[in-house]
Parts: C-alpha cells; structure tokens; sequence
C-alpha cells in the first residue's frame, strides 16, 4: 500500500522537473517564435492525471505543490489554481467510477470536459476578485485552444505519468487488458 507520502516522493518530483521543463518551452520558445498569447496550461494537465489516476490522501499536498512551482512562471499566483485544482479532484472522485479511460478519444474528451469545469471554477474565482465579467470573455477565447491542445496531449502524456507515478493501469488505450 502506498499511502505515505514517502512513497509518492520520487514521483512528484519527477513531475515537478517535467512541469518546469514545459513551463520553461512555454514561457521562453513559445514567445520566441512569436506565440505570445497562448501559454499551454500543461500544470492543469498534471492535475487533472493526479485526479484521474493516483489514489493518495495527500492529492491536496500534491496539488498545492504543483501550483506553487507553477507560480513560478505565471502571473497568476498558486492560490486560485490549488483550489480549483482540489475542487476538481473532488468532484472526480465522485464520478471515478464512471470514468473509464478505454481509448485516446475517451481520454480525450473527458479532460476536456475537467478542463471546462477548471475554467468555470477560476473564472468564478476571478469574478468574485475582480468584479469584471469582460476579462473572463476574453481569456475563454484563448481557453479554448489551448485546452484542445492540452486534450490532445492528454493520452501520451497520461501514459508517461502513468510510469512515474507506477500506476498499474486495468485499460490499456486500445481497451480493457485481459
């Protein structure tokens, strides 16, 4: 059983290395080659993985962690995206049982859905900061293609966290394994 966090150590900073390597590519190549408004939220992605695939109490610790490394290389600070993320991870544990990752397109669609839902959560958050509906409208549009991006993303990415994290997956991406 591996429910100390002694044990989910390795991992999460193996995670953390690879979320500043993308945070890196994203905040310093993407600019460079001309890409200035769309800044890929790869941070979500590993939360939505830690919600979907690892079973740990310390979810919340993992996420606080994650964000705050994030933070880093956002303007946004690591509160509201620790919040969201643990209030995602909640809902997600409500529906574990009905969420079954048997293909790359169920994969696909169902972290697009928690990536809506991530959306409505910090743009609620953001709302009840700043008071301003015109911001929220505007970041959607740019929302929008990243998150199909990130969905994209999702089924190899998903794989590879899955072999830092030594979750032992039931469904390969072509179906059950029997």
């Amino acid at each position: 059983m591996r429910n100390e966090i002694k044990h989910h150590i390795g991992s999460l900073l193996l995670t953390i290395v690879i979320l500043v390597l993308f945070e890196i590519v994203t905040t310093a190549f993407f600019p460079a080659l001309g890409i200035k408004n769309y800044r890929i939220p790869f941070n979500i992605l590993i939360v939505l993985y830690l919600g979907f695939k690892v079973e740990s109490p310390f979810i919340a610790i993992f996420i606080f962690v994650l964000q705050y490394f994030h933070s880093f290389f956002s303007i946004e600070g690591w509160e509201m995206g620790t919040i969201a993320g643990i209030f995602i991870c909640v809902i997600i544990s409500y529906l574990k049982e009905l969420l079954h990752f048997s293909s790359a397109i169920i994969t696909i669609l169902v972290t697009q859905l928690f990536q809506v839902f991530w959306f409505l959560i910090m743009s609620a958050i953001l709302y009840l900061k700043l008071g301003d509906f015109g911001m929220i409208v505007d970041k959607f549009w740019r929302f929008l293609p990243e998150s199909i991006f990130i969905s994209f993303c999702a089924p190899v990415f998903f794989v590879l966290m899955d072999r830092i994290w030594g979750v032992a997956s039931k469904e390969g991406m072509l179906g059950e394994e029997v």
